[in-house]
C-alpha cells in the first residue's frame, strides 16, 4: 500500500489556524485534494478536517471513498459505499483499503491523524503545497510526538505566482 499525505500549509508549517479554519488555502491546492482523492479512489482525514470539509460543503469528496477516523459518534448519513466512519488504528485503515482493492491511501490529515500514520511508517510520500501565509498559533502538520523521518525531495512545482509544491519520499 502506497500513502500519500497532502496537506496545503503555511509557511510555518501549519495546515490550519488554531480555530480549526482551513479556507485560506489557494484553489490549486484544493485542486489537488480533489485530484489526488479521485486518482486514489480515497481520502483518511480526522475528525477536525472532516468537520472543516463539512463546513466548507466539500464533503464528501466526489469519486472516492471518505474514511473519517474519529473515536467520537458521528452519524454516517452517507451510506457505507461512500462514506467509512471508524476508530480503527492506521494500520488498520491501511489493511481495509487494501482489502476493498485499493493500491494507494491518500492522506488529508488532520495533525494528529498524520502523527499517528507517521510513527506506524506508514507513509511513503508527502505534497506540502505551501502557500504564502504565516500564522502566529495554528495546527501543524503534525502533533507533537516523539519521532523522526528523513525525506528526500523529489520535486517542486510552482502552482501559482505564490504557492509552491514540494514533493517529497519518505526514507525507510
Amino acid at each position: 500500500m502506497n500513502t500519500i499525505l497532502y496537506m496545503g500549509i503555511s509557511i510555518n508549517g501549519y495546515i490550519a489556524k488554531a480555530d480549526g479554519d482551513s479556507e485560506w488555502t489557494s484553489d490549486e491546492d484544493l485542486k489537488g485534494f480533489y485530484e489526488g482523492s479521485k486518482r486514489a479512489g480515497n481520502i483518511v482525514m480526522g475528525k477536525n478536517t472532516y468537520l472543516a470539509a463539512m463546513k466548507s460543503g466539500y464533503f464528501p469528496f466526489p469519486d472516492a471513498l471518505n474514511i473519517v477516523v474519529t473515536h467520537e459518534q458521528i452519524e454516517n448519513r452517507w451510506g457505507d459505499e461512500r462514506v467509512l466512519i471508524t476508530d480503527r488504528s492506521p494500520n488498520d485503515v491501511a489493511r481495509l483499503l487494501e482489502e476493498k482493492g485499493f493500491q494507494t491511501l491518500f492522506l488529508a490529515g488532520g495533525g494528529q491523524l498524520n502523527t499517528s500514520f507517521m510513527k506506524d511508517h506508514l507513509i511513503n510520500e508527502i505534497y506540502l503545497d505551501v502557500e504564502p501565509l504565516i500564522f502566529g498559533r495554528g495546527i501543524p502538520i503534525f502533533a507533537d510526538s516523539d519521532f523522526e523521518t528523513e525525506l528526500e525531495l523529489i520535486e517542486t512545482k510552482q502552482l501559482n505566482p505564490n504557492t509552491v509544491q514540494l514533493h517529497y519520499r519518505v526514507k525507510t
